[in-house]
């Protein structure tokens, strides 16, 4: 067991690496109202809080900024968010996409998510690449863990 939990480790930690170097997150106070070439709705129907909107990506002119979600929805502005998903929205973490002094785009992910922005100035479709991690499901056994072990879960119980 112990030998295939390193080798799932190395094995995500090999993905990681193809994406390139990480870029320092740089959160902001709120996202200014510009015009973007495109605006991305990250949909995540089993998704929390809302159950729908898992977070969005604002892209500037130019900027080849690209995400690993599954199910991206692109919209022209935040007037398309349902009332549930703007009132969301305003509680979501906010993040500029940008390396120096550069700004290449934002992000607005919801709290119980996580994010990492990327850099590879070798692809020329996806220089900046804002991977979104979703939250685990709820917590299975009574360990507390969440990833199956304890009582009710693989392995037995404390």
């Amino acid at each position: 067991m112990t030998l295939a939990t390193a080798g799932s480790v190395l094995f995500l930690l090999a993905g990681c690496a193809s994406f390139g170097t990480v870029i320092a997150k740089h959160e902001v106070a709120e996202i200014p109202s510009l015009a973007y070439e495109r605006i991305i709705r990250l949909y995540n129907p089993e998704g929390f809080p809302d159950k729908t909107l898992a977070g969005v990506v604002f892209i500037k002119k130019g900027a080849k900024v690209c995400t690993d979600f599954a199910r991206e929805v692109n919209i022209r502005s935040l007037d398309e968010l349902d009332a549930v998903e703007r009132q969301t929205y305003s509680r979501f973490s906010m993040y500029a996409i940008k390396t120096g002094e550069e700004i290449f785009g934002y992000a607005a992910i919801a709290p119980d998510y996580r994010v990492h922005f990327w850099g590879n100035l070798n692809d020329a479709n996806c220089r900046y690449k804002v991977q979104i991690i979703v939250p685990e499901p709820a917590v299975r056994g009574n360990t507390g863990v969440g990833v199956g072990i304890g009582a009710g879960g693989f392995g037995g119980g404390i």
